[in-house]
């Protein structure tokens, strides 16, 4: 994708955060594991999230609507709370320089699922029986391990790994975890 592309979805971005930009700089801390402790804040949050969902069984309809209604709320209340409590002239350079920094990145993670969706529609279209054979065969499969693991262990690890993720990433753990699976499939091979 061109260089003006991504800049103007960068922008398109930073736009749209500017009545959280006091809040997305703590949270991209949170999940870059700045601190050392911030991976257990993140398990322990999400435990006990899904501990209080274990426990109270809840239907699926009113984990939805509960959450969605935190979502609206969080989004009203968010802007105007940092407004009221955050001076505009603590808002230093930067603190912008970081700001743009999150929004180029996730700038490029919006481009890269746009991109997966137009592989897939193309491939739907090019390469059909490929298409829909790998769906049928992933989906199958999803289901397959969604009706043996409970779905509320599936989820608290889903939602684990999408969290820690950037963390891990940003550390270098993922690409030093994949080096030493390859070396250890290699001695594998040769012996």
């Amino acid at each position: 994708m061109p260089d003006s592309e991504k800049e103007k979805c960068m922008k398109q971005l930073k736009r749209r955060m500017e009545a959280w930009r006091e809040v997305v700089l703590p949270i991209n801390s949170v999940m870059l594991w700045e601190k050392t402790w911030y991976p257990g804040l993140i398990l322990g949050v999400t435990t006990t999230l899904f501990l209080f969902i274990w426990m109270l069984e809840p239907a699926f309809v009113t984990i939805i609507s509960i959450s969605l209604l935190l979502a609206a709320l969080i989004d009203y209340l968010v802007p105007v709370l940092s407004s009221t409590f955050i001076s505009s002239s603590a808002w230093t350079g930067q603190k912008e320089k970081k700001l743009e920094e999150i929004c180029q990145n996730l700038s490029e993670i919006i481009i890269q699922g746009q991109n997966a969706r137009k592989y897939l529609l193309n491939a739907r279209s090019s390469r059909p029986m490929i298409y829909y054979g790998s769906i049928t065969l992933g989906l199958s499969l999803l289901a397959w391990l969604g009706n043996i693991v409970n779905n509320l262990l599936l989820m608290y690890l889903i939602v684990n790994t999408i969290l820690l993720l950037p963390g891990l990433k940003h550390k270098g753990r993922v690409q030093s975890g994949l080096k030493h699976a390859y070396k250890y499939l290699l001695q594998q091979k040769k012996a």
